[in-house]
């Protein structure tokens, strides 16, 4: 849905303009207004509008000043001048702001709509084109290596993709894997001399590495790199298909795929020493399948390389090497992106009780009988609580009551079972109070908007003055307003106004400048404009006809 912005330093022509004509039949679903080019610029920093709708002449920044401004701002914005000065220096100069709709005062409802409208239309168009397939395409391979690095991210962190989108992603990626690829990974530490203190300098050193290893392994693999959290290069590797035809013919046996891979890290080992005259230590994973065992060939890794290379230099180290058999280590589900704090974070029930369900099948799967695991599920999922509850304001104690016992009874549960339903009980209790705690703030937000506008109806009420008092941003107020109460808040207010005056004219001898005045209106024309386009009839009609009933 579009907004607008009316600029005119006439009050009345703006305000008529933004209240009384159907721009809900456009699909704007908010029209600011503003009486300066000062508050137009102000509305403009803090707001998405598409088109802008402004008279030439007014105090301080001309139209044609405030056109150029936006431009500056925001090439794609919209503007239509809107003027009583048909000057033919004043068309050229607009034509030169890009400005495509020149509307001369007083212009029809049915000619600002429709101007409004192809401007609307143009937006629409150049946002389209700007998101097309080519344009994505073209920023996609400039952002390829960025790409790439954040896809190996996800990888190591064990995230899953169903077949269509991880075939979806290596494509856009222009990445040589397919599922069930055999790859091995190559972890990589920088050893002395490569600059630690130094940041720009460390990811020039990284960038070289990698354009090495590119290099040296771009003839017989195909590499997927980045670099991880602990600041290690990451190489996950498959043998191209080239190669792999070529061993097929030559009938060798399975292990030269790993033999020459080997080989050829070893002979990365040696380019780095040679061209950048520092060491790097190596640790070669075993082999698996892509992508699901690229975390757990990775965690292997980064253990193996944890445990076996402590002090000492320039290492290769291939699992083989050490005997290595299945680690005891945690569970997969538990840690792998989204985790159950970001999931909890974005306020997502059922992922939450779906990210619990696939923890405690890992854990009755491969760790049934280990107490450890069950504890540490514990434990994290109880962190995770705590978080989230103290995120929003309340002790976790007072949110699940009784489910807080094992907390301090410190027993274990006697089942996977029992953490199972005690974790999607206390998930369950959590996301309730928020959703009462939501629904409460945001009635009562609605509530001193309401108090608000009805405390000041004989003042000019703007969504700016409704934004300042209950300190929220204009365009979420607006949109909050109209999901709560199925009404626009200009549509409220002018509401509230018209009542009001109905009541006024029924109820009181006033005459019709005197009501318009209490009601916030400085002209009389435009409050008989919106009485008669609520009511169907002018304020003096709706007086004489309850006269004629007495």
């Amino acid at each position: 849905m579009a907004q607008l912005l009316i600029v005119d330093d006439e009050r009345m022509v703006a305000d008529s303009l933004a209240e009384t004509l159907p721009w809900v039949d456009l699909n704007i679903h908010h029209v600011y207004t503003a009486y300066s080019s000062k508050e137009a610029l102000q509305i403009l920093a803090t707001s998405p509008i598409e088109v802008v709708l402004t008279d030439i002449r007014m105090p301080g920044l001309s139209g044609l000043e405030l056109i150029e401004r936006i431009r500056e701002l925001n090439q794609k914005t919209k503007c239509i001048i809107h003027s009583g000065h048909a000057d033919f220096e004043y068309a050229k100069q607009a034509m030169a702001f890009q400005v495509s709709e020149y509307l001369l005062k007083p212009a029809s409802d049915e000619e600002i709509l429709e101007a409004v409208n192809r401007m609307l239309e143009a937006y629409r168009q150049e946002t389209e084109a700007l998101y097309s397939v080519e344009s994505m395409a073209s920023a996609i391979r400039e952002q390829l290596p960025v790409l790439r690095s954040q896809f190996l991210d996800s990888l190591l962190a064990g995230k899953r993709w169903n077949s269509y989108e991880l075939e979806g992603k290596l494509n856009l990626l222009r990445l040589a894997f397919q599922q069930d690829d055999s790859i091995s990974i190559l972890v990589v530490r920088l050893e002395e001399g490569f600059p630690t203190s130094d940041s720009q300098s460390l990811t020039l050193f990284e960038y070289a590495v990698n354009n090495i290893a590119e290099e040296t392994f771009g003839e017989h693999f195909d590499l997927l790199s980045g670099r991880d959290q602990y600041n290690y290069l990451v190489l996950v590797a498959k043998l191209k298909q080239k190669k792999a035809a070529e061993f097929s013919e030559l009938g060798v046996n399975s292990n030269a795929s790993s033999t020459l891979f080997e080989q050829t890290a070893l002979q990365l080992q040696e380019n780095v020493k040679a061209y950048l005259k520092r060491n790097i230590s190596l640790v070669m994973s075993s082999w698996g399948q892509f992508p699901n065992d690229v975390s757990p060939l990775y965690q292997e890794s980064i253990t193996i390389m944890r445990r076996n290379i402590g002090n000492d230099r320039d290492i290769f180290i291939r699992m083989s090497d050490k005997g290595f058999t299945k680690p005891y280590k945690s569970l997969r589900s538990l840690y792998e992106t989204p985790t159950l704090n970001q999931i909890m974070d974005m306020g997502q029930r059922e992922a939450a009780l779906a990210k619990i369900e696939s923890i405690t099948r890992e854990l009755e799967e491969h760790w049934s009988g280990s107490q450890e695991h069950m504890q540490e599920v514990f434990l994290h999922l109880g962190a995770s609580f705590t978080y989230t509850a103290h995120q929003n304001g309340k002790p976790l104690e007072d949110l699940i009551g009784i489910d807080y016992e094992p907390f301090y009874s410190r027993q274990p549960f006697l089942s996977i079972r029992q953490l199972k339903d005690w974790a999607l009980r206390v998930t369950s209790k959590i996301f309730d109070d928020l959703n009462k705690e939501n629904l409460n703030a945001k009635s009562n937000t609605i509530l001193l908007i309401q108090q608000f506008i009805n405390d000041r109806l004989s003042e000019d009420v703007s969504l700016q003055a409704i934004s300042d008092h209950i300190g929220m941003h204009p365009a979420y107020l607006s949109m909050l307003f109209k999901s709560q109460t199925g009404e626009n808040l200009s549509e409220y207010i002018i509401r509230l106004k018209m009542e009001k005056a109905a009541m006024l004219l029924k109820h009181t001898n006033e005459r019709i400048y005197q009501i318009c005045a209490s009601l916030g209106y400085q002209n009389p024309p435009y409050l008989i404009k919106l009485f008669k386009k609520y009511y169907g009839v002018t304020p003096q009609e709706y007086r004489d006809g309850l006269n004629g009933h007495q």
